[in-house]
């Protein structure tokens, strides 16, 4: 039968600095006490609030968009898919990472064209298809 060596008892109880540990992790050191780190929080909650997709870029229809490529102005690109879908800015900058992407379907060709409209002045290139129809 085999005896634990006190080293063995040491490195592996709550008095080592492993995730027993009472110490601050790396995150909860980065985020400041006070003021400071209450904004920081409601900062991160608002980028994380989903909102509502506006009712002019959601009109009922069977055209899709498809974001065929980002451009040089990024961020406008994904505020303007955030308005489109009602994500959050996080969620659709992910949706935004990986184009090309259909942003909205089920939409009219009038919501769709506004759609691609909005992200071709942003510098985006995006374009309009009809959805496929089961027979």
């Amino acid at each position: 039968m085999a005896e634990d060596t006190p080293n063995e008892l040491t490195s592996n109880g709550p008095t080592s600095n492993g995730p027993m540990s009472n110490e601050p992790t790396a995150t909860d050191a980065s985020i400041p006490k006070g003021l400071k780190g209450w904004l920081l929080r409601r900062a991160e909650a608002a980028l994380r609030k989903p909102g509502r997709a506006s009712a002019e870029l959601t009109e009922p229809g069977n055209y899709h968009v498809v974001l065929q490529l980002i451009g040089g102005r990024p961020i406008l690109v994904i505020a303007i898919i955030s308005e489109a879908t009602g994500l959050d800015l996080m969620s659709a900058r992910d949706l935004a990472a990986d184009f090309p992407v259909v942003v909205v379907s089920g939409v009219s060709e009038a919501s769709a064209e506004r759609v691609v409209m909005r992200l071709q002045k942003a510098g985006a290139k995006a374009v309009v298809g009809e959805l496929l129809q089961d027979q």
